[in-house]
């Protein structure tokens, strides 16, 4: 076929993406909406503005590039000439999503290229560890489990957990007293490192299988270390790309449900364990550290379940970064430069990413100034009051380099993507 249909050729007249590319929703990031695009054959993820998103979710194969374009027109009252044409087919050649036109070498440069991308975000301060490759396992636990998304099971269930959560508030005196006066430690020590680590393998499926329930797959699950802490993940990135905001908070949800609702048996194990029975220690300590666990995990200052569970609840994409970044144009906004940038987020964005970082921070300090009295009450007993301030300075300074040191980093590797 030859010849030209507005000014594209005509060889594409009815464009279709590859079956294995999938279109995310809108999401709000900074004063833009953007859509993730992922390439199941080589692991990238990319993203794309609105029209550009409608213009590829009109490429399916029945629809002429003379369709695309009336619709385009009818619903953006603009037409799409033929220097929007080229850049549109360049894009989408540049990253080979075009069914009948990718070359298998160019898709393997960029599968190999997303891989040592993700390596070279490796470091002192941030590693992964993958100990499994669970997506089959997921699958098949999805399937069986498929009564669990059920209102039927769900409803009993929250108010299960909940009544368990009641009670280990209610006595956190008598729970911590026991948790904390073991007379078999050699015995209940290990035995609760072991059921802790069983309740958090739980906590990762539960966000592959959810994952898996709403059509997503997953990549990877093992240990992650984000300066200061290690922490154990699954990776679920496809949550992006699911239409539904329930599916999204969900998933993100998931882990924090299955650790709390693997709680109920360990309520039950301490009732009957009875008064001085060997067994009341350790549940006592796995119902205090579960909830309190869940507790840290619902914060959406860290980035954990609570935090993903925020920005799918606002449709906001990285909300911590787009925060940080909204702040700095308000500390500038006498440069008349900033002031435009500024006036460009619609007010809802700009409520919710001033709001998150003044929340954020003043929980943080909150957390930081607790940390550190119970410190300089313990060291000033050591080392006396003075020596005791200069210690913790020393210690706020490594901290502080440590963090500026990591996010200059992290704008390092923006700047390289966005390249």
């Amino acid at each position: 076929m030859t010849g030209t249909a507005n000014g594209a050729d005509t060889s594409y007249d009815r464009p279709r993406l590859r079956p294995d590319v999938v279109l995310g929703p809108a999401l709000r990031s900074g004063p833009k909406t953007v859509h993730h695009v992922k390439d199941a054959r080589t692991g990238c993820y990319y993203r794309v503005g609105p029209r550009e998103y409608f213009v590829m979710g009109l490429m399916d194969g029945s629809h002429t590039l003379d369709d695309i374009g009336r619709k385009y027109t009818d619903t953006y009252e603009r037409r799409l000439g033929p220097a929007h044409w080229q850049q549109m087919f360049t894009m989408l050649g540049r990253y080979q999503l075009l069914d009948g036109h990718t070359d298998d070498a160019v898709l393997d440069k960029l599968r190999q290229a997303h891989e040592s991308q993700q390596a070279a975000r490796q470091g002192l301060l941030r590693r992964r560890w993958v100990i499994l490759r669970p997506d089959r396992l997921c699958a098949a636990l999805a399937a069986r489990l498929a009564f669990a998304f059920h209102p039927a099971f769900l409803v009993p269930a929250f108010l299960l957990l909940a009544a368990v959560q009641v009670f280990v508030w209610t006595h956190l005196g008598t729970l911590s007293q026991e948790a904390t006066h073991q007379r078999s430690w050699a015995i209940t020590l290990p035995l609760s490192m072991t059921l802790l680590w069983g309740i958090t393998v739980l906590h990762e499926l539960a966000h592959g299988v959810t994952c898996r329930h709403f059509g997503g797959t997953v990549t990877e699950i093992g240990l992650s270390w984000r300066f200061p802490m290690l922490t154990p993940y699954c990776r679920t990135d496809d949550i992006m790309l699911f239409h539904r905001r329930r599916a999204r908070v969900g998933t993100a949800f998931a882990g924090v449900f299955v650790s709390l609702l693997a709680l109920v048996p360990v309520l039950a194990w301490w009732y009957l364990a009875g008064d001085g029975g060997i067994g009341r220690p350790p549940a006592a300590g796995l119902l205090l550290f579960g909830s309190g666990a869940a507790v840290i995990n619902l914060l959406p200052v860290l980035r954990s379940d609570g935090y993903m569970m925020l920005t799918h609840a606002l449709d906001i994409a990285d909300l911590r970064r787009e925060s940080y970044r909204f702040w700095r144009l308000r500390l500038r906004r006498r440069d008349p430069a900033a002031r435009e940038r500024l006036d460009a987020y619609p007010p809802r964005d700009a409520r919710a990413y001033a709001l998150y970082g003044v929340t954020s921070l003043l929980l943080l300090l909150l957390a930081y100034g607790g940390l550190m009295w119970v410190w300089f009450s313990t060291l000033r007993r050591w080392v006396g009051p003075v020596w005791a301030v200069v210690i913790l300075a020393a210690e706020t300074a490594l901290v502080a380099a440590i963090l500026s040191l990591a996010a200059r980093g992290r704008d390092a590797e923006r700047r390289t993507a966005d390249a």
